[in-house]
This record gives structure tokens, sequence and C-alpha cells, in this order.
């Protein structure tokens, strides 16, 4: 199975809010991914649903309400949006347009998403974490089983740096399940089963389980990506 590589603009819809990335016709085996955009005054979806999000914060500020409480969000948070919680984002941070990324486990897409307009919701807080507190020296680890996650963990990769090639001493690496990568900033060349594949800010990917791959910056700006893993890999080197 190859790699599949979709960018926002070849899948934003005609009204340029949303961009299914990763949908269930890719066969994904854990999560869809999507890309969400909020003007100034606007807001996502009001809704309530069994599943669970996790969102990521490209660019822009605003307030997610829960359950009728207000937490300010910013670029470069991570959130985890517990299951059962009435929940929508406002974008009233005047920092312009809000850029989101969202991925959702398949019940999301298979049931045909939420349907409503809110409800009573469990009271159960957000998770919200920027990726500036993260300890690097300690990982990468936004959004994990810790906090509640059941179906994946987020990563926010540490940047590579212009000629840095991941996992340089075997050529690459496999395991047994799937990433889900979003570029968030550069331009790399991404190497899977010995097929080398151009890969640029916007683009999604989903890299198949078992595939052998790799990573490799070959510009001369930095390489930033968030990462969606199934929660079983914890136990393993991401």
């Amino acid at each position: 199975m190859n790699p599949i590589i979709r960018n926002i603009k070849d899948a934003i819809s005609e009204d340029g809010l949303v961009a299914r990335l990763v949908t269930l016709d890719d066969n994904p085996p854990t999560c869809t991914l999507s890309y969400h955009v909020i003007y100034p005054g606007k807001t996502s979806p009001h809704h309530i649903h069994e599943w669970e999000h996790e969102v990521y914060t490209i660019d822009g500020s605003g307030t997610l309400v829960c359950d009728g409480k207000e937490y300010k969000v910013t670029a470069g948070d991570a959130i985890y949006i517990p299951p059962n919680v009435d929940h929508y984002t406002l974008n009233n941070g005047n920092d312009g347009i809000m850029h989101r990324i969202e991925v959702n486990p398949l019940l999301a897409a298979q049931s045909g998403g939420a349907q409503n307009d809110g409800g009573q919701g469990t009271g159960e807080p957000p998770v919200i974490r920027n990726h500036s507190e993260l300890d690097r020296a300690k990982g990468h680890v936004l959004i994990s089983s810790n906090d509640g996650a059941t179906n994946y963990v987020m990563l926010h990769n540490d940047p590579m740096l212009p000629g840095a090639v991941s996992h340089p001493e075997s050529g690459g690496h496999t395991h047994d399940w799937e990433h889900v990568v979003f570029m968030l900033e550069g331009t790399a060349t991404f190497v899977c089963d010995g097929k080398s594949y151009p890969v640029t800010q916007g683009d999604s990917i989903l890299v198949p389980p078992r595939a052998h791959h790799q990573w490799k910056n070959e510009s001369e700006s930095p390489v930033i990506r968030a990462t969606f893993n199934p929660t079983y890999s914890e136990s393993a080197e991401h």
C-alpha cells in the first residue's frame, strides 16, 4: 500500500471552510483528519457526540466553550475534547483567521458525524497544551492516553533542521501501526518502501502500517510536523 498524500488546496470545500484530508475512502485504521477555517466572529459547529476530538490550532486564537465553560486557545495549542461534552470554538482572539486540524475516530465518519446543536454534557474539562510547553528532552507527545485519549496520541515532532534525516543508521524504520502526519511548516522528502515523495506545508500523509519509511529535509528551512498514532503505539519508540 502506498502512502496517501493530500494537500489542503486540493481538498478544500467550495466555501473554503473545511478540507477532508484523510477520509474513510482511504481505509485509515484508526482516525480521519480534517482541516478547518474559522473566520473572526464565527464559530465551529456547536455539538455534542460520543467520541473525543483532538484538535491542533495552527494559527489564530479564540475561546473554546465546553459545557458552558470558557477556555482560551491560541496558535500551537493541542486540545483534547472528551466524549459527551457540549462544545464549540469561537474566533474572538483578534488574531485573524483560525486554522485548525482535527482528528476523529472512525466512528465519527461512520455514523455521519454529530447531528445536533449541543446538549447536556458530562462537565469533563478539555486538556489544552501548547507545544512550547513540551520538555523536548522527555519527548514530543502533546496528547496521550494519560489525558484520557483512547484512540490516538498527538505528537509535535522535533523540528528537522536542513540536512537532517530520520533514522540515519537504519535508513528508516517500520512498525505495526500507521502514522497520520500533517506538515505544519517546510518541505521534505518522504521515503516509503523505497519510493521518494515530495511533501510540503499543508500536506497530510497517511503512512500505512508496516511500511518502511524515512524523512529527509533536503531544503534550506526547518520542517515541522504533527503526527497522530494509535494509542497502542505508546509503549514503543515513536
